[in-house]
């Protein structure tokens, strides 16, 4: 019913993401081990259309696993027909040999495990990592931990929150406003002239600090704001806003805004807004040399 498929559809998405990484996950280990270069789209595509064909034969979601991976590889693997012998060898062994193989202790099966896990650790590579004693170390710390002290479902999704934490703190960090070294030096009928260098990506983690010292340089209330945002290479929504906040500040005071070297994506989203009519298209350049009046 309809209903059940809205209270299901959070834990489906969920389980295909988490399916999804882990495949990824298990191909780059492949990489690394036979130095081969997967296709991420065809890997997905494949599992995502296995997915659907399971249920209904009363399957469940299958991915593509690391340790069983690393041990086609490590005995040989070249192909994709090693896996397709290890589905039906795991067939013939539900079909025909359960009645042993249930006989077989699991404790016997951990130092197996164990074996490929060491095997395909990269143990030289996490001791390169955890010498940095970064933001990258800590992640691999964490998950590395939390994946053996609760489960790989835990340990991934707490490392990609912090890694995407960390991620939106070193971009905001990046962005900075600085006046440039040659500034534009008249603008007829201006005796208050303000220019400002914008560099770094311009969205919701950095549009803090881009408000704060944009607004501080109004209350001076210059007479026109120059923006140069030639580095300025990606911008959202949040930073679209305080740049239209910017706007109506400037023109209170009946000062007026002008941008120059405005990139394609910043230009295409104003543009969906409205914010580059509002500003004027007379007040872009896209030289600083170019600005006479």
């Amino acid at each position: 019913s309809i209903d059940n498929m809205i209270m299901m559809f959070p834990s489906a998405l969920i389980i295909a993401l988490l399916g999804g990484l882990e495949s990824i996950l298990s191909a780059m280990v492949a990489d690394n081990m036979k130095g081969s270069r997967h296709d991420s789209n065809r890997e997905l595509v494949g599992q995502g259309i296995a997915n659907m064909a399971a249920p209904l034969f009363g399957g469940i979601p299958a991915t593509g696993a690391i340790a069983r991976t690393a041990t086609n590889i490590k005995n040989g693997a070249v192909s994709p027909i090693s896996g397709v012998v290890h589905g039906v060898t795991v067939l013939l062994v539900l079909l025909v040999f359960a009645p042993l193989a249930v006989h077989v202790p699991l404790a016997s099966m951990a130092p197996v495990l164990m074996v490929v896990a060491w095997n395909m650790s990269e143990r030289k590579e996490v001791a390169n990592m955890m010498r940095l004693k970064n933001t990258d170390s800590f992640v691999l710390a964490a998950t590395f931990l939390l994946t053996v002290l609760f489960d790989l479902i835990i340990g991934v999704s707490a490392g990609l929150v912090l890694a995407f934490v960390f991620f939106i703190r070193k971009m905001s960090e990046s962005t900075r406003i600085k006046t440039p070294h040659a500034a534009v030096k008249s603008v007829k009928n201006d005796s208050s002239v303000s220019t400002y260098s914008i560099e770094g990506p311009l969205f919701f983690g950095s549009i803090d600090s881009l408000e704060t010292s944009l607004l501080e340089r109004l209350q001076e209330k210059p007479k026109t704001l120059i923006l140069l945002m030639n580095n300025v290479h990606y911008m959202d929504t949040s930073a679209e806003a305080v740049l239209g906040n910017v706007m109506n500040r400037i023109k209170r005071h009946n000062g007026r805004l002008m941008i120059v070297g405005l990139q394609s994506q910043p230009r295409e989203l104003i543009r969906k807004t409205g914010l580059f009519h509002k500003i004027g298209k007379q007040h872009f350049f896209e030289h600083q040399d170019e600005i006479t009046g």
